[in-house]
């Protein structure tokens, strides 16, 4: 039997409520040359008992491992990652709806370009509740993301954008992002921006993912999603800076030790550095990064926020 061309990867950990919807829209997929690796982080809910029926009804079809101990969700995806030894792997999260050609559209991409190149596909989302009620139309717009074609390293040095549940990337993207670093708070950040840097990006503006906001995201929740539709909730102040306190620093030395890069590059990664320490610069220093670089959103009023921000940090 030939290998499946795509591993899909989906890390659980008391995942009940939605990952029955999230299976079906996956094995629902126009393209059907995949195969489903699971591995679940010791659930204490019913996630493992459906995950265990699914494995019965779809023998050939999924693979499900159980960790003994908890792993957190970054150290789960390295685990899938490193087991996977297909041509294309695609994460995916738990409680999301697949569109029913997300898999076709990112394969037909992909398979445009040189395979011998780490290459990454992402798409957009349209963001739904806990009832499916849809949110925004447009993940990408909601935050303000732009992301053009030329490599955009500073980009994803940053605000970054690439929503792991909708990452498709190659074999020789995976022998590039492991290990991950110790230090690494959100996978999706360090696999975006390897690939950034030593291969090619394949962005679509197409919705392939129905992305699920609720109180128990990692990265968003509903409260923080609600907060962006009020009016006065855009013009508080806030002095908290985006990308702190997340050890990000520390990924990034990791990434200056392991990889060979040209010195301009090593300098942008510098200047991010300083703005993330906020140290041995004056504020003006850090303002005019925010002018100079793309680290930051598009929005202009989230830059205004971000350099008062910036002014009034103790």
């Amino acid at each position: 039997m030939n290998s499946p061309k795509i591993t899909i990867l989906i890390a659980t950990y008391n995942g009940e409520l939605y990952i029955r919807e999230q299976l079906n829209s996956i094995l629902n997929q126009s393209f059907t040359d995949f195969k489903i690796t699971i591995r679940d982080d010791n659930s204490d809910d019913t996630t493992w008992i459906t995950l265990k029926e699914f494995k019965h009804k779809y023998t050939d079809k999924i693979e499900l491992f159980q960790n003994k101990n908890q792993l957190g969700v970054v150290k789960n995806f390295e685990k899938l990652i490193s087991g996977s030894t297909t041509e294309y792997i695609a994460l995916s999260d738990q409680d999301d709806i697949w569109h029913k050609d997300k898999l076709l559209k990112s394969f037909n991409a992909l398979e445009r370009e040189n395979h011998k190149t780490p290459l990454l596909f992402h798409s957009d989302l349209k963001v739904i509740n806990n009832d499916k009620r849809e949110l925004y139309n447009s993940f990408f717009k909601m935050r303000f993301y732009t992301f053009p074609k030329k490599r955009s390293i500073d980009i994803m040095l940053g605000r970054s954008g690439v929503m792991g549940n909708t990452i498709v990337f190659n074999y020789a993207l995976k022998e590039k992002i492991l290990p991950f670093p110790k230090d690494l708070v959100v996978h999706d950040y360090w696999i975006a921006l390897v690939n950034e840097f030593f291969g090619k990006r394949i962005t679509s503006t197409e919705r392939l993912v129905d992305y699920r906001i609720h109180e128990s995201n990692v990265s968003n929740s509903i409260k923080n999603i609600n907060k962006k539709k009020k009016f006065q909730n855009m013009i508080k102040l806030d002095f908290t800076l985006p990308y702190h306190k997340i050890s990000r620093e520390l990924v990034l030395d990791e990434f200056l030790l392991r990889f060979n890069i040209k010195k301009e590059e090593k300098d942008l990664i510098n200047y991010f550095k300083n703005y993330l320490l906020f140290n041995q610069k004056n504020r003006f220093y850090f303002i005019s990064l925010v002018f100079r670089y793309e680290f930051f959103r598009d929005s202009f009023i989230y830059k205004v926020r971000l350099i008062i921000a910036i002014i009034f940090k103790k």
